[in-house]
């Protein structure tokens, strides 16, 4: 089982995390030139998302979990037709949050949008509220599949997701951009709705399209649950990890609520302050959050796999599961932090049309940032083993700590004029810090899991700090010779990458074991143990 569980939760999660860059690709596209169509616009599409995140968490977080882990429980003892029941009663539950979430936001418009930039962004609180049924109704379908580790159904839905919104959201915002900035951005809005919708009807698609050969591997009695006891058993794993995944959609409030005003009440004007804003929300935290999606995806990939080893009583999959995912988190986390640490001020240039000033305030955001992104990582990997190993109310207790830490810590360095728009950013970095050091200790402490340390950690570290060293003086190096921002940070990124790849086979962070569940590994094995 051991091998077996390895090799579904690593193929899940590399058909995730894939899925997942090529939609933040695809988000790019989309969140740069609008933001350069729009400019301070933007603060109009933002001051929406925070809300919409919150309310969306009570359907996306904490169901989807745990329709996965009970449905991956019941396909474990080859109950394949309970499995359907939970699925059907999860429907039922999910509609119905979706109603009343999208009724909050829709009728509590006028409300919301004067709490943050003001009544112009009013209609687009109103366009995104019907977003919030569909999605509801996409987990169901989506927590499903991947409880089953059918992965390819959420991958397809989110990249039809991402490009609705390229194509509708740019048409529909340059469409009505002319009638004033809060009608473009209520056009991007409306955009991300329909996406949401095409993303749906991708993921019913796939279901009714998989249907039958789900159904003919299904075991000819169910267990007996009551359609109570699956509600309750739903709602028993969905609470705690919906109140976690709430916590940083809250502090998002927090930060649309407080900066702006803490700013001003320093002596900035509130067209500079609104500037600091969007430059961390816009320029910073879109790019920081681009490595998350591959961790998201182990996540993701993980509660299942350990939910089902759980089940049988296998201890030796769950540390070795638990193992992998800890180690892939690293390997990736590490050095994204540092190439982002290395490369922020020619990264930002590149992406966005930006002045002086706001390039280099964003840049400073962005090396601060960078160093929350290895303990995001790490939050997000440790949320899904403790999920999955049925403890999901622990990474509840711990965010909830490091959210404390972060509005607290905000507050108190973003009133000192000397670190102002820096103490929201370094609040951030201290909440993930704080919040995944916790869960580590738990982890360590429940599951007995040994790490080796070496592998784990200090390799990528090294490797990591090889590769920026290298793409910062390779970036100087080439814009040196071809005075190209473009030329010279993807040859740096290149350099940076290669290199990377260079100190990971020759440190031999990753076994012989470890290759064979990795897509593409027998290549990287071939050239890290020059085997013919």
């Amino acid at each position: 089982m051991v091998k077996n569980e390895k090799k579904s939760f690593v193929k899940g999660a590399f058909i995730l995390g894939a899925a997942g860059l090529i939609c933040k690709i695809i988000g790019a596209f989309f969140r740069i030139p609008l933001y350069n169509m729009l400019g301070d616009g933007m603060q109009y599409y933002e001051a929406v998302y925070p809300y919409y995140s919150t309310l969306l968490v009570i359907s996306s977080a904490g169901l989807p979990t745990a329709i996965s882990r009970m449905v991956a429980e019941r396909t474990a003892i080859g109950d394949i037709m309970g499995a359907k029941r939970v699925f059907r009663k999860s429907q039922i539950l999910l509609f119905g949050i979706g109603i009343v979430t999208m009724a909050l936001m829709y009728f509590g418009a006028d409300f919301l949008a004067r709490t943050t930039v003001g009544p112009l962004a009013a209609p687009s609180f109103r366009v995104m509220s019907p977003a919030l049924l569909i999605v509801s109704l996409m987990c169901s379908y989506r927590g499903y599949l991947q409880g089953l580790q059918q992965m390819t159904g959420t991958a397809m839905s989110q990249l039809a997701e991402q490009a609705g919104k390229l194509a509708i959201g740019l048409y529909l915002a340059a469409r009505w951009m002319p009638r004033g900035l809060e009608y473009g951005a209520m056009g991007a809005v409306a955009g991300v709705t329909l996406s949401e919708l095409l993303a749906l009807l991708v993921v019913g698609g796939f279901y009714l399209f998989r249907k039958r050969d789900i159904e003919m591997s299904a075991s000819l009695e169910s267990a007996e649950t009551s359609d109570k006891g699956i509600i309750r058993g739903l709602l028993a794993i969905a609470i705690p990890v919906t109140i976690g995944a709430s916590i940083m959609p809250i502090t998002g409030i927090a930060d649309a609520s407080l900066i702006k005003s803490t700013l001003m009440s320093i002596g900035f004007s509130e067209a500079a302050a609104s500037m600091r804003y969007v430059a961390l929300r816009s320029n910073v935290t879109n790019i920081i959050n681009m490595p998350a999606v591959l961790t998201i995806a182990l996540a993701m990939s993980l509660v299942p796999a350990i939910s089902a080893a759980r089940t049988a009583k296998d201890q030796k999959t769950i540390h070795t599961v638990s193992a992998m995912g800890i180690k892939l988190a690293m390997f990736i986390g590490i050095p994204c932090a540092v190439g982002l640490f290395a490369l922020s001020a020619p990264v930002i240039d590149l992406l966005y049309s930006i002045d002086a000033e706001r390039l280099s305030i964003a840049s400073a955001l962005m090396r601060t940032s960078a160093v929350g992104v290895i303990f995001l990582s790490l939050v997000q990997t440790l949320t899904g083993i403790l999920q999955g190993a049925g403890k999901q109310h622990i990474p509840v207790i711990n965010l909830f700590i490091g959210g404390v830490v972060k509005v607290v810590l905000m507050l108190t360095l973003m009133r000192n004029p000397q670190i102002e728009i820096q103490g929201a950013a370094i609040s951030t970095t201290a909440c993930y810090t704080v919040a995944g050091v916790l869960d580590a200790i738990f982890l360590i402490r429940y599951t007995k899991l040994k790490l080796n340390v070496m592998d784990t950690f200090v390799k990528p570290i090294v490797a990591a700090l090889i590769m920026g060293a290298a793409a910062y003086y390779g970036y100087s190096l080439i814009y040196a010779k071809v005075a190209s921002n473009t030329i010279a940070t993807a040859g740096a990124i290149l350099v940076g990458f290669v290199l990377y790849l260079i100190c990971v086979l020759w440190m031999r962070m990753f076994t012989e074991e470890d290759l064979a569940f990795i897509p593409g590994g027998s290549i990287l094995a071939k050239l890290q143990f020059r085997r013919k």
